[in-house]
This record gives C-alpha cells, structure tokens and sequence, in this order.
C-alpha cells in the first residue's frame, strides 16, 4: 500500500479499517476516530474534515453526514486546536453510536 497521507499520519488513521484501493482512507470507529484526532494535532495535523459511514454490516456506506474546517488564510496557530475541537465535537457527539468516522488531515 502506498502512503495516503504521510507515514506518521497513516499510521495513526491506520488502527481503523483500511477502506483501500477506491476510497483510499480508513474508517474508524468513534473511540478509534478520537484518539486519532488527538494525536493528529498533537503530530501538528489539521483536520480539514471528515465523513461519517455505516459500519461493516452495511459495507461502509456513507451515512452523508459529515463536517469540514477551513483553515485561516495564510494559517494561523490556532488552527490546529479549532479543527481538533471541531473534530472531536463532531465525533464524539453524532448520535449513532455504532457509526465509523474517515478523518482528512493535512500537515500544518
């Protein structure tokens, strides 16, 4: 598998499922997604969004819910926090608790 994003964010997006070679990302489960979040900014990610999916029982579908965040132009420090807060906002309060989450990361 080629790198998607950078090795140390692959890594970390890599404890979910590997949704490969057509969506090229993984899923992950809320825990799995806010864990990741947090290591993301604390690798100095920002998360310019993310999707929501249906879990393996109904093959990753997209639930079409998702969240986005747009960094400020040039960037600015706080961006890194906003879009974890976001993120984890986001996750951590979707209703379905068996949802699974794709996070998109960018370097800062």
């Amino acid at each position: 598998m080629s790198i998607v994003y950078s090795a140390e964010a692959d890594a970390i997006l890599s404890t979910g499922v590997w949704l490969g070679p057509e969506h090229r990302n993984w899923a992950l489960t809320k825990e799995q997604a806010l864990t990741a979040i947090g290591l993301l900014r604390d690798a100095k990610y920002i998360l310019l969004g993310g999707d929501v999916l249906y879990g393996p029982e109904k093959n990753f579908s997209h639930a079409y819910a998702n969240w986005y965040f747009e960094p400020s132009s040039p960037p600015a420090p706080g961006d890194l926090s906003s879009s974890a807060l976001k993120a984890s906002s986001y996750v951590d309060g979707y209703p379905i608790e068996d949802a699974y989450f794709v996070l998109v990361p960018r370097p800062a």
